[in-house]
């Protein structure tokens, strides 16, 4: 009986396809400052520049200095290919916007009674892939990336 059980164990395990392998990441750090100061908690993140790419989108937040270490999926560093640089958080909310704004921000036409515009510490072509205007590129070794706006 026992040896049925080893017989069976051995062979499920040695049956049993590999799992998939990580990709390779590549240690990504860098500093963020506006205006020469420094922005700590602020997300940055890397997004592929193009959908057909194997490269995953990755992310780090500043620190007090403005410094970031980028992780992909909790493991330190970043897959190879083109990103744009993204950045979010930081937010400040600054009071009421106008029924006109909601309903065109909204496209449905409802009222939001006092919805806040948000101001960021940076300028608002940072916060999307499509209008960032900083890409990178990681090949086969760590880079460093500096956002000096």
């Amino acid at each position: 009986m026992r040896r049925s059980i080893g017989l069976l164990l051995l062979c499920v395990l040695g049956c049993s396809s590999p799992g998939i392998a990580p990709p390779k990441l590549y240690p990504v750090t860098g500093n963020l400052k506006v205006d020469g100061k420094p922005l700590k908690e602020i997300v940055v993140q890397l997004m592929p520049a193009d959908t057909t790419s194997k490269a995953q989108p990755c992310s780090g937040v500043t620190d007090e200095e403005g410094n970031f270490k980028i992780a992909t999926n909790g493991d330190r560093g970043a897959t190879a290919g083109k990103f744009k640089v993204v950045l979010g958080g930081g937010a400040i909310k600054e009071g009421p916007i106008s029924l006109e704004e909601a309903t065109r921000l909204s496209g449905e036409g409802r009222k939001f009674g006092g919805m806040p515009q948000v101001k960021y510490p940076f300028p608002k072509e940072w916060t999307s892939p499509k209008t960032s205007p900083k890409t990178v590129e990681i090949v086969d070794q760590g880079i460093t990336v500096n956002i000096d706006i």
